[in-house]
């Protein structure tokens, strides 16, 4: 009996990186195996640095990645790069697909799934898609609170982006003004990377913190309509995959991000990713709307459409 190929999801330490690599994995309808990789201190080296190699794997993640290497390898973050490297050496019949930016050529892997942030060469290796993969929700949906339920879900600041509790707070209170206007409900979701200091701030609308109940993808199930701080990637391609009505609530560039725009020729992209061209994607194919105005589409499912791709790296030549 011939068996199918053996697939290997490689994990890191990002929650919303490691989801994009089981939605895939789970699209192709095949079996496979999640590994999760912890790395030592040698993950600082850049991925040209390390070559290929496990040197900078912990000794567990070396040992679950030892043996005959897979068919086909899913990985995604920069210190993921040098362990399929090493896979594709032992055996050149690896076929490896890197979600995001993986910081050398594309021409490395057999195929880059990127979304429009991140500065990685167009190519016939590259697949740009417009937001994010995401995993099927099979939540129960939250019930509580007058109809609709607006949920507002909030982000946190980056090295480009800051993170504006005023911002916040009034979006808070223009949500809370057209439920008070037109009936339904508010709540707020945090992610790990919300401050603290501002959910402190947020206190006019009941608010769900990370570890809380009513979990996240059980509000994003019961939700009527979804309002994401811009800052997130996964949140707002999240979002947009629900088919609901989508508004982004902007963020302003800080100190460095302005003074890193300013020395980058039009049309180029700041590393390791640049926001603004993200949300370039999303309104030229209007997936979303604003606060004021949130936008209902029907999203093309982006899973479906990598899923296919990557069975045709997976079929005899």
């Amino acid at each position: 009996m011939t068996r199918g190929p053996r697939i290997w999801a490689l994990l890191g330490a990002h929650a919303g990186d490691n989801n994009q690599v089981l939605a895939l994995a789970e699209a192709l309808g095949l079996p496979f195996e999640a590994k999760p990789l912890r790395y030592n201190h040698w993950r600082h080296l850049k991925p040209r640095l390390l070559g290929s190699s496990l040197r900078s794997l912990e000794k567990d993640s070396r040992a679950s990645v030892d043996g005959e290497p897979p068919d086909l390898t899913i990985s995604t973050g920069h210190r993921s790069v040098p362990v399929v490297q090493h896979l594709r050496r032992r055996s050149g019949k690896v076929r490896s697909v890197h979600i995001g930016y993986p910081r050398i050529a594309p021409d490395r892997f057999d195929l880059v799934v990127a979304t429009p942030e991140y500065p990685v060469p167009d190519g016939a290796r590259v697949m740009r898609i417009p937001f994010a993969l995401t995993r099927k929700n099979d939540a129960a949906p939250f019930r509580g609170g007058a109809r609709p339920l607006r949920l507002l879900i909030l982000g946190g600041p980056t090295l480009y982006w800051r993170f504006d509790p005023k911002l916040v707070r009034d979006a808070v209170s223009k949500l809370l003004n057209a439920a008070a206007r037109d009936g339904g409900s508010v709540m707020v979701v945090a992610s790990p990377r919300t401050p603290a200091s501002c959910l402190d701030e947020v206190t006019e609308a009941p608010t769900v913190r990370p570890g809380e109940s009513p979990g996240y993808a059980s509000l994003l199930a019961g939700a009527d309509e979804l309002f994401v701080t811009a800052d997130s990637v996964a949140m707002v391609s999240d979002a947009i995959a629900t088919g609901k009505p989508v508004g982004l609530i902007p963020v302003e560039p800080t100190a460095i991000g302005r003074a890193y725009m300013a020395t980058l020729p039009p049309g180029t992209r700041m590393r390791p990713r640049d926001l603004r061209f993200f949300w370039k994607a999303l309104d030229d194919r209007q997936l979303a709307g604003t606060l004021d105005e949130p936008r209902a589409v029907s999203p093309p499912d982006i899973n479906a459409l990598v899923a296919e791709r990557v069975r045709e790296l997976l079929r005899p030549e």
